[in-house]
């Protein structure tokens, strides 16, 4: 490579892997700032102290450290200054210390700024690739993370980065080691934000069959809410399908296996609220046949 062509990879990509560790060419970073990104001399040398405490070391320590730390200018910078073949291998390599590559770190770690970078970054297939992987112990993924801690922003940007049929193959087929989706991992906290978004993101019978799948304990979307007494959830959930496919819900079995005592009085509960439920629904439905009748 000529001295020219050198000089010119160095002024646009001056963030690198190399050996699993991530490199830093602070002259050429300058550079890159202040002629590139049109950065102040000022505002360009108080970004590159920051980065400096992150890079130029193991690719295995960054990411846990940059989500739990690095300030939102200083994540796009470097997003902006390494090649795009790199960043894919920045992304893909896991932290040592959680065994999670960057958008789990992300998510675990509430950073939504970060994730919406990072997507904007990445062409769709990536995003999805991305976004469908689970590791660590329990196999999560990103979403399940943003649905379980309930961010809204992170799962509402990780949902619409993707078309139609990669979202919902993403809710129904991201599963963690229980089972779980992101619906799931959103009804059992109770996040009625989320849950609405993830309705407003598919169409109605991909939402019923989401309703309708087993997740941990082989309870659904519903018995996870009434099991949690998350009413909240359980209102959404009714608020969003007809009358018919309620009761439907209503009558899934509730599945039988051992438990400890301290769960089991928990579960007679669940028990004694669905049945509630289910009472009131067809009570409902029966005052609405006959007023359907009463119109004939």
């Amino acid at each position: 490579m000529a001295a020219s062509e050198s000089i010119t990879t160095t002024l646009q990509y001056p963030i690198w892997i190399e050996d699993g560790k991530i490199h830093c060419d602070e002259a050429g970073l300058l550079s890159h700032l202040t002629q590139n990104l049109h950065y102040s001399v000022y505002d360009a040398i108080k970004i590159m102290g920051e980065i400096a405490k992150h890079i130029n070391g193991d690719l295995q320590y960054f990411w846990d450290k940059a989500a739990r730390n690095m300030s939102t200018e200083s994540m796009r910078v470097i997003l902006q200054s390494v090649q795009h073949s790199q960043l894919t291998c920045m992304l893909s390599y896991p932290d040592s210390s959680s065994y999670y590559t960057a958008l789990n770190c992300c998510a675990c770690n509430l950073r939504s700024d970060m994730i919406k970078m990072i997507l904007d970054n990445v062409n769709e297939d990536e995003c999805y690739s991305y976004l469908g992987t689970t590791e660590g112990e329990w196999g999560v993924a990103p979403i399940h993370w943003s649905c379980s801690k309930g961010d809204t922003e992170s799962v509402r940007a990780m949902l619409y980065h993707l078309n139609e049929d990669k979202r919902y193959s993403l809710l129904q087929k991201t599963q963690d080691v229980f089972r779980n989706t992101p619906l799931h991992d959103a009804s059992f906290g109770g996040h009625t934000d989320i849950m609405k978004v993830i309705y407003e993101s598919v169409t109605q019978t991909q939402w019923i069959n989401l309703l309708e799948l087993n997740g941990f304990r082989e309870l659904t979307v519903l018995q996870i809410a009434a099991y949690q007494d998350r009413q909240s959830c359980i209102e959404t959930i009714r608020d969003s399908v007809s009358d018919e496919v309620w009761i439907k819900l209503l009558s899934t079995p509730l599945p039988e296996y051992q438990l400890n005592w301290n769960a089991k009085d928990k579960y007679q509960r669940a028990l004694s609220k669905v049945d509630e439920l289910r009472a009131a629904a067809k009570v409902q439905h029966a005052i609405i046949t006959q007023d359907n009748i009463g119109l004939e």
